[in-house]
């Protein structure tokens, strides 16, 4: 990818007016929920748990039929158990074990194939007490650490000091995120306006594209950081301070 100081001036001032138009729009309140499919298993899971806060145990449905048992308090999960299984729910004692915990069954049930509808069964439950629990993101961060790429071990380091992220694997256009759907829709103007780049022919020669990280200053208070690879793209929506940190991680990883 040439260095933004080499680009013609007509590339530089289109780059420009599409940042300065996804910027706009950054500033301006949020009309609609993002576009797109239904939710992916994953998303949903991050979801029920980011807005429980009263102690339920939750059967996780895929067609009607019960998949999983999760048991969320405080928008925290504190048991993982799959359907006919005689695992503990959790054996963890840190968020940090539980999260893996958590992951590697949440990923055996979606490696198991089943689609279908997904649905959630709720009923009130008495307080997690003892077990090892944890937050989406950090339930987020262990399956993109899980994964395995450069991109996927950033967004894994980042996830928790996000109030906001996009995610768009190269592998797939199905679009994951979580965090508050003003901001959200924010984060996908800055998407659209990206892809829009992206997709403008430029020459017949276009190089592969390289690990690439942009960070833009949004307001006093928030800063969004765009970093990508290969095809993937990840949007973080992040306090200033937290985003500059994040932004030498990738240096660091990538350098």
């Amino acid at each position: 990818m040439a260095n933004p100081a080499q680009q013609t001036t007509q590339d530089g001032t289109s780059t420009a007016s599409d940042l300065h138009q996804a910027l706009i729009r950054l500033a301006e309140p949020a009309r609609a929920a993002l576009s797109g499919t239904a939710d992916s298993l994953t998303d949903a899971v991050l979801r029920e748990i980011r807005e429980t806060m009263l102690p339920r145990e939750i059967t996780l449905c895929i067609s009607g039929r019960a998949a999983a048992t999760l048991t969320v308090a405080q928008r925290r999960i504190a048991g993982f158990t799959l359907q006919d299984s005689a695992d503990p729910s959790s054996a963890a004692e840190d968020p940090e074990t539980a999260a893996q915990l958590f992951a590697a069954r949440l990923q055996l049930l979606q490696a198991g194939g089943k689609e279908g509808k997904i649905s959630f069964r709720r009923r009130p439950c008495a307080a997690p007490q003892g077990a090892g629990t944890c937050s989406a993101g950090t339930l987020a961060a262990a399956l993109a650490a899980a994964s395995g790429s450069r991109l996927d071990h950033f967004r894994a380091r980042a996830l928790p000091q996000a109030t906001a992220w996009l995610f768009c694997p190269r592998s797939t256009k199905e679009m994951q995120g979580d965090g508050p759907e003003t901001l959200l829709t924010q984060l996908d103007a800055v998407r659209r306006a990206l892809a829009s780049k992206a997709a403008r022919p430029a020459s017949a020669r276009m190089p592969v594209p390289k690990p690439d990280c942009l960070l833009l200053p949004v307001t006093p208070q928030l800063h969004i950081l765009a970093a990508s690879d290969g095809g993937g793209l990840l949007l973080l929506a992040l306090p200033p301070e937290a985003a500059r940190t994040q932004a030498a991680a990738w240096a660091g990883l990538y350098r």
